[in-house]
């Protein structure tokens, strides 16, 4: 019996499952070597004999006598004749090819059954008496309820039924005796859900289908399972239970419908029997306006059966088909798509069989197959099973026991059908060997589900996209998990060359990482969206009431970039902007302003002939103010900047050998930048990173077209945070992945942007089970610092606020994430071997603004006689301020190693501003001996004094437990120090029982409390703590020489102490759980669960602190915003917003004119500094969509200012009725240092603003000028 496999022929033992082949090492061929050999002699020739005979003719004189029976049991009554011949004759077709014989020459014989009308039990009977003494294989059966019967016939003669098909997943299970080849329903009803959640991106997707009584996870419950998994719900259910499914009336159909379309369906998903209840319901789909546009989408076993029904339904309610509404599955490809090699070998095979085999001569012509998509599929399974039965055969150790050939099967078994796997298969085995890669109790050899729409004709096209496989690692859907997608949306600007060029390459870089959509870990898809500049707003809109978006990508009019409903990730806008803090834009290419300002540092490091700038922009001022203020700090003048218009040629403002920024360059501009480098061999020209992504051909082209524009080259400068991108021998991680992945002709910075861009989706995913544009952004903001491979990015930050005098990024609220920030030349991009001019670094953003106008040789020696005098008290009080101190600023105490965990403390004054307000003349002392006392306790415990804002602090240290000491005994210490006065513990007793009066449901902590228990638990000034520990990104910060701590620990620090109440300590579950055993014995703590933050996805453990053991506090401050101050001492949180958006008070108004007669007459910059000092001291935000400081932003500020100074000056007034405070005191503006600029007295006449009573003033505003 010979065989063959792999290309090499041999014979087959009938004993065991050795197979041996006729090598050069067997005895039969070393023989051969020596047969002219004199030496070989008669007795050898008999040694050598039973070897030959052993090798040769035993066996193969056994092949020819051996016949595999195999029962065809594909007919069942409850199918068409058309189907059941399209199995068979597929399957016919198949073995007809291998001419009937296996690879060992055994023969093949098909049993059929006896006549069209016999039942199950005669086929398999029949079988049975056929092929005795024989190996018998089962091709089928057809129909979930055959499937059922032959089971346990099956087991009880040791059989395998090859190929069965049964739409029920109940007989799905291990089975040995069940050899499927496809998958299984519930396969196909995943793929339709996943389609319709990833491609059609509908919200509402329904369902009908009826509800058998016996499935224990039938296709509801399965669909909910799915939908769950991927973040999502059904929007509503047309269900009929099985039992009713014949009997229900029209009455009540109508009513479960009304119920089901006042959901508003997109996507239907239809998974029922074949049934009138099915019929009616298709039927009403098409006639219900409200549903006659929604997606049907169902199974393999329904195709015709919908296709059917929906003709009819449509002729019914006289509406035209519309190709694509229709999706169905398939479990093999169509029979015409002949991108699948093995299609092309089906149509060869059963062209040949059809012609020349007379018993199918009732098909209307041999190729009808192509027409009729039905019959095609039927044919390709039934085609499928045979190739699958004959390699079965090839691989069996011998083909006469049942037993054995059943247990080959399992033998961890896979087919490769031409481009088609079948498999693994693999019997039982112990868990050891499978969690080494074994296949164990598999039966199910499908793994790939075919999507199909429904296009003109009513014939099904391929839907590639929605092909979707899980590989052959696990052995069905069952323990898939489908994750929530991301759906990202892609825009493309028809009209504009040059952005659509550049779209298509970030697209390109994007999508590469999803070339294998179909595959089912795969959860980020992009969807192209054609827009024209002018309708791309409204084509937005369009998509977004109809479809999910989580994120928009691309090129994009910058004007785009001020919607809050959608969340933008890596977007560049075709003009350069300002940077905007927008917690819905994400930005990972380093921002104008970072740009800017590393080229400024990097300025500042050489010699220049004068620097002059040329900015295109529709924020021309904005932009010209960001370069001057960023020269300005590494004192850097700025000569002159141009403003150009789009039609304004470069070139004409392109003169000399000084220094220029170009900022908004267009295409010609790319030639003429280049010409003037050539010509003015000592210019330098600066670009924007943007301008050079987007015209990177130009560039390249036009600086490597001689020897002359390569030098100049070096003279074309930016700033990167990219590494080389095109860099063959890169020592980049995420570099290497993008060279393995992209073709080289792709290696530019768009490419790379839209590669990076994904890769950092990928690695903020995993971490989400819903997938929205609110959670995606919250997902961006939590975890902070990202790393994506060896590239870092953050920290993102969402806490908002405006700094002292200088603003920076580490204190406001940051949507930028690029870091280590380089200056290149264009020479670099041209030859990667071209060392950086600027090693990489993330700036710090910190601004030192010098003064509007330049003192005179006079002043500036008045100023220094001033100085001398001064220095020999600052040099006494320096060194007095360094023993009382102890080091509390000293960097060698600052954690500085970024792989391990920092302890960061935040503190804050309960109700400062309010005792501000009731107490200028005492604040001053009591916020010295605040600092004084806190900087005492990190001097002692080694800590590190990161910063102070306003009356808080932030303190790193290494020890979490040094940490928590500082926390305890900065109470202990304030409740013991003696602040000279009883007046802080009035108002704060006062301020509790005036929230009292205004709220019932809250009740006083301390202000009811018995005298002597009160000064046993409380003292003074209240601080709140909160302590949070973890990794930071650590920066040293180049304009103040110290550390500060970025990401997601910092922020997670300060809203603890945000919800904390006065004299209370928190620390997080990470805190506790960092401290030992012992340490934990010397703290008393109590466990108040888990805890809501803002900003935080996932409520947060947290424990309090009981530094001073018997008090007790307020509910935790949950409802208040970080770095939001207090109402006035009420308690209740009083935001920004609300007294910016109300109209101010008479009070506020004062002071609002106040602040304009004292900084009025100051230019913008001085005005900036000053109004920066009087946010921090008064915790005021930036207002939302300021960034650059002008005219208007001034205003604004000045408003916000105005209306919280006056509302707490109108809570003074209130409280002199209590005599706390007197009318006569007002309220101070600057209070820092005690000294007051401005008071302003008002009246008590009351007012509500947005809920709040405040008190307003009914002053002239022409009065002033005077009462200021």
């Amino acid at each position: 019996m010979c065989w063959q496999e792999g290309g090499g022929r041999g014979c087959v033992y009938p004993h065991g499952n050795c197979r041996r082949n006729l090598t050069a090492r067997s005895p039969a061929r070393r023989y051969s070597k020596y047969k002219h050999s004199p030496v070989i002699t008669a007795m050898s020739l008999l040694h050598l004999l039973p070897l030959l005979l052993m090798w040769m003719p035993p066996v193969c004189a056994e092949a020819s006598n051996v016949t595999v029976k195999v029962l065809s049991m594909m007919y069942n009554p409850e199918y068409s004749d058309d189907e059941v011949n399209d199995l068979n004759a597929g399957f016919d077709a198949s073995l007809s090819a291998h001419s009937w014989k296996t690879g060992s020459n055994a023969t093949i014989s098909v049993i059929r059954p006896p006549s069209p009308n016999a039942t199950i039990e005669d086929i398999f009977q029949q079988g049975m008496n056929q092929s005795e003494d024989k190996l018998l294989v089962v091709f089928g059966p057809l129909g979930t309820n055959h499937v059922s019967w032959v089971s346990d016939k099956l087991k009880e003669h040791d059989l395998v039924a090859l190929a069965p098909v049964a739409y029920s997943s109940e007989v799905r299970g291990w089975n040995p005796h069940l050899y499927f080849i496809s998958v299984e329903p519930n396969a196909e009803l995943l793929a339709l859900i996943r389609y319709a959640v990833v491609y059609l991106r509908v919200p509402r997707i329904g369902m009908m289908h009826v509800k058998s009584s016996t499935a224990s996870m039938g296709p509801y419950e399965f669909t909910v399972q799915i939908l769950e998994m991927m973040g999502r719900e059904l929007c509503g259910m047309f269900v009929v239970k099985e039992s009713e499914n014949q009997n229900i009336s029209e009455d009540d159909l109508n009513t479960r419908w009304r119920q089901f379309v006042a959901t508003r369906p997109q996507a239907i998903l239809l998974f029922s029997s074949l049934g009138n209840t099915a019929k009616w319901f298709i039927k009403k789909v098409a006639q219900d306006n409200r549903t006659a546009n929604a997606y049907l989408l169902s199974t393999s076993l329904q195709q015709n059966f919908l296709i059917k029904m929906w003709r009819e339904a449509l002729a019914l309610a006289n509406r035209t088909f519309t190709p694509g509404q229709l999706i169905t599955t398939g479990t093999v490809p169509l029979a015409n798509d002949t991108r699948f090699s093995l299609i092309q070998r089906f149509q060869h095979d059963m062209d040949n069989y059809l012609r020349t085999n007379n018993d199918w001569n009732f098909f209307k012509k041999p190729d009808h197959y192509l027409e009729d998509d039905n019959a095609g599929e039927m044919m390709v399974y039934g085609w499928l099973a045979g190739e699958v039965l004959f390699e079965a055969l090839n691989n069996a150790p011998q083909l006469t026991n049942r037993t054995s050939f059943r247990e080959s099967l399992y033998k961890q078994r896979r087919y490769v059908i031409d481009d088609l796997v079948v498999g693994d298969f693999g019997g039982e085995c112990n868990e050891a060997v499978a969690l080494q890669g074994a296949m164990c109790e598999c039966n199910q050899g499908g793994s790939m589900v075919y999507m199909k729409s429904i296009m003109d004709g009513f014939r099904p096209a391929p839907l590639w996209e929605g092909h979707l496989t899980w590989g052959v690692s696990e052995c069905s859907s069952a323990n898939v998990h489908v994750g929530a997608p991301l759906s990202g949306l892609f825009l493309l600007l028809a009209d504009n060359k040059i952005a659509l060029r550049a779209s298509r390459k970030w697209f390109l870089g994007a999508e590469v990482h999803g070339k294998e959509a179909e595959n089912i870990d795969n959860r980020i898809f992009f969807h192209p969206l054609t827009v024209s500049s002018e309708n791309v707003t409204q084509s937005l809109e369009q998509v977004q009431d109809n479809r999910d978006v989580s994120a928009v990508f691309g090129i994009m009019p910058g004007g785009l970039l001020d919607r809050k409903d959608l969340v933008f990730i890596s977007p560049m806008t075709l003009r350069p902007r300002m940077k905007l803090f927008r917690r819905n834009v994400i930005h990972l290419l380093p921002v104008l302003a970072q740009q800017l300002y590393v080229l400024a540092v990097y300025l500042s490091n050489t010699s220049s002939r004068g620097v002059n700038a040329l900015i295109r922009s529709e924020q021309v001022v904005e932009i010209s103010s960001l370069l001057y203020k960023s020269l300005d700090t590494f004192g850097v003048p700025l000569d002159s900047s141009k403003t150009l218009g789009d039609g304004d040629p470069i070139s004409s403002y392109l003169s000399g050998n000084r220094d220029v920024f170009t900022i908004g360059l267009t295409l010609t501009d790319v030639a003429a930048v280049a010409r003037h480098l050539q010509t003015h061999r000592r210019a330098r020209v600066f670009i924007p990173f943007n301008d050079l992504a987007m015209y990177y051909d130009e560039f390249v082209a036009a600086f490597n077209a001689s020897k002359e524009s390569i030098a100049s080259s070096e003279r074309l400068l930016f700033a990167t945070s990219f590494p080389h991108w095109a860099e063959k021998d890169t020592k980049s991680d995420v570099v290497a992945s993008f060279h393995r992945i992209v073709n080289e002709s792709h290696w530019d910075p768009l490419t790379f942007l839209g590669f990076v861009t994904t890769r950092l989706l990928q690695v903020i995913l995993p971490n989400m089970k819903k997938v929205n544009a609110e959670l995606l952004a919250d997902r961006i903001y939590t975890e902070s610092n990202i790393k994506v491979d060896d590239m870092r990015f953050g920290p993102f930050s969402d806490v908002e606020c405006v700094s002292g005098t200088s603003v920076s990024a580490n204190e406001c609220a940051s949507n930028f994430g690029a870091t280590n920030i380089s200056v290149w030349s264009m020479a670099r991009v041209l030859n990667s071997s071209v060392p950086i001019l600027q090693r990489g670094m993330t700036p710090s953003m910190g601004y030192i603004i010098s003064g509007g106008s330049r003192l005179t040789g006079s002043q500036i020696a008045g100023i220094g006689i001033g100085c001398i005098a001064g220095l020999i008290p600052f040099i006494a009080l320096g060194v007095l301020l360094r023993i009382t101190l102890r080091n509390a600023r000293d960097n060698n105490l600052a954690p500085k190693e970024p792989t391990d965990p920092v302890t960061l403390i935040f503190t804050d004054i309960e109700s400062s501003t309010a005792l501000w307000a009731a107490h200028p003349e005492l604040m001053p002392d009591a916020v010295a001996a605040h600092h004084y006392l806190i900087r005492s306790l990190i001097g002692r415990y080694k800590c590190y004094e990161v910063k102070t804002v306003g009356d808080s602090f932030m303190i790193a240290s290494k020890s979490p437990f040094a940490a928590v000491q500082l926390a305890q005994e900065l109470q202990l210490c304030f409740l013991q120090h003696d602040w000279g006065t009883n007046a802080v513990d009035d108002s704060y007793q006062q301020f509790e029982q005036q929230r009292a009066e205004e709220d019932e449901k809250y009740t006083p902590p301390t202000a009811r409390l018995d005298l002597k228990v009160y000064s046993r638990l409380w003292n003074g000034l209240r601080v709140r703590v909160g302590i949070h520990t973890g990794l930071c990104d650590i920066r040293h910060d180049e304009v103040t020489k110290g550390y500060d701590y970025y990401g997601r620990t910092p922020n997670m620090a300060a809203r603890t102490e945000s919800v904390a109440n006065g004299g209370q300590v928190l620390m997080t579950h990470e805190v506790y759980m960092s401290l030992s055993a012992e340490e934990r014995e010397q703290i008393d703590v109590t466990a108040l669960g888990d805890v809501p933050l803002r900003g935080v996805p996932d409520p947060v453990e947290m424990y309090q602190l009981n530094a001073v053991p018997g008090r007790n506090f307020a509910a935790l401050r949950l409802e208040r915003e970080i770095e939001d101050e207090e109402d006035v001492g009420t308690g209740s949180s009083a935001s920004e917003s609300s007294f910016n958006e109300c109209g101010l008070t008479a009070t506020a108004q004062q002071v609002a004119g106040c602040i304009d007669a004292l900084i009025g007459a100051f230019p913008v910059i001085q005005r900036q500094k000053m109004l920066a000092t009087f946010c921090e001291r008064w915790h005021v935000k930036k207002p939302p969509g300021v960034d650059a400081w002008n005219e208007a932003s001034c205003r604004c500020v000045t408003r916000r200012i105005a209306a919280k100074v006056g509302c707490v000056m109108d809570f003074g007034t209130r409280s002199s009725s209590s005599s706390v405070t007197s009318l006569e005191r007002g309220g101070s503006l600057f209070s820092p240092g005690g000294a007051t600029v401005a008071t302003v007295a008002s009246s008590s006449n009351f007012s509500y603003v947005e809920g709040r009573r405040c008190t307003t003033d009914l002053i002239d505003l022409e009065s002033v000028g005077s009462t200021c």
